[in-house]
């Protein structure tokens, strides 16, 4: 994965050169800076040198067990039945930008939303030693959960991003593009007003209102613009009829592909039932595991199911959310899986359904009528194209 080391522009004798936001966000990375370069010479200080391994550790084991995992299956499995380039709509995602770009390498727009806030940039260079080693420390934990695990507890992440000065979405974001090989080439902070528009107010947050921030990148100089558009929301249905801007934000995006990861089952009960409308409206696809929209929604005759992995049931904590049909179902018609995801994280435990908008509507049942019966053999088929 190469990176531009064009980093600064010519300056005047005596004025501070300036920082690229791409070389900010490598910084952040932990890529190899060119040692001559501002933030090259800050990461060859003791913390920079223990964040750029510590980061290079990470992704290598990021890379093997999820990412290029990731993106072989979506290569052979989502991107041929899916429209590539639409929106991809992941809420309750956090921070968890590298997971889209995983599966949805092509998609224009991205947007993300959760409870965790929108958070800012300080020029790392700026930073007083003691408070840059915390900074990158605390960066690291937040990044950690994710890149090990595939998912984050909310609580504990909106506490870790508010911890020090790299706070909220922002730099783990930043940092994800640059890790996965990416070109950050500007971002914007902006407000969701209630007509749904969205309203550019630059590169400060300083009074804190922002509703979101977008971050512009491409993977090199030879591919188009993609962003990635994150807003802080509560999406329970009390705050979106109080203000449903951020829907009507959304669905100017269009159709687009919904992808759901470790939702909490929110969407289970009748407190998720605004945003779980909007998703089932808005998708033309939809690729989740079983903590997203509940199983029986996918089976009125308006989407053709494919089921990747297993169904394992779910975390004691979550055990009332059991889907028996959805188990039926993968016992059914499931194929294997290759990569972990969501709260069941290892392989072989973990299952994704994908759900596509037939049109016109037809029905497909995926298994027989009736439940299997323990002696009756389990057909393992894979989906045809």
């Amino acid at each position: 994965m190469g990176f531009s080391q064009d980093s600064r522009k010519a300056m005047p004798a005596g004025q501070k050169p300036v920082v690229s936001l791409d070389e900010q966000a490598k910084f952040l990375a932990g890529y190899p800076l060119p040692p001559d370069s501002l933030l090259g010479r800050v990461q060859s200080s003791s913390a920079g040198k223990v964040h750029a391994a510590a980061f290079e550790s990470l992704w290598a084991r990021y890379n093997e067990h999820h990412f290029t995992p990731m993106r072989e299956w979506a290569s052979s499995e989502l991107t041929p039945r899916i429209l590539p380039t639409a929106p991809v709509f992941y809420f309750f995602s956090g921070p968890d930008a590298i997971s889209a770009m995983a599966l949805y390498p092509f998609a224009t727009d991205y947007l993300l939303g959760g409870l965790e806030p929108v958070g800012g940039l300080p020029a790392p260079d700026s930073l007083p030693r003691n408070r840059l080693k915390l900074a990158l420390n605390n960066m690291r934990t937040s990044t950690d959960v994710i890149l090990s695990y595939g998912h984050f507890i909310t609580n504990e992440m909106k506490t870790d991003l508010e911890a020090t000065e790299f706070r909220g979405v922002l730099p783990v974001v930043l940092a994800f593009v640059a890790m996965t090989g990416g070109e950050v080439l500007d971002f914007c902070y902006f407000r969701i007003d209630q007509e749904g528009f969205a309203q550019d107010t630059g590169r400060s947050n300083a009074d804190g209102k922002a509703s979101g921030v977008r971050v512009t990148f491409r993977k090199d100089s030879a591919s188009p613009q993609q962003r990635i558009h994150y807003v802080q929301a509560n999406v329970a249905d009390d705050s979106l009829k109080t203000s449903g801007s951020v829907l009507r934000w959304a669905e100017r995006f269009g159709k687009g592909n919904v992808y759901l990861k470790a939702a909490s089952y929110l969407m289970h009960g009748p407190s998720f039932s605004v945003i779980r409308e909007f998703l089932l409206r808005q998708g033309a696809s939809v690729l989740q595991d079983d903590s997203g929209i509940p199983f029986s929604y996918f089976q009125n005759g308006e989407w053709r199911c494919y089921f990747f992995g297993a169904y394992t049931g779910t975390l004691d904590i979550f055990k009332k959310y059991h889907q028996a049909e959805l188990d039926r179902a993968f016992r059914v018609a499931g194929v294997p899986l290759a990569f972990g995801t969501g709260y069941k994280w290892k392989v072989g435990e973990s299952n994704l359904l994908l759900a596509i908008r037939q049109v016109p509507p037809r029905a497909e049942p995926i298994a027989p009528a009736g439940p299997l019966a323990p002696e009756e053999p389990v057909v393992i088929t894979r989906p045809s194209y």
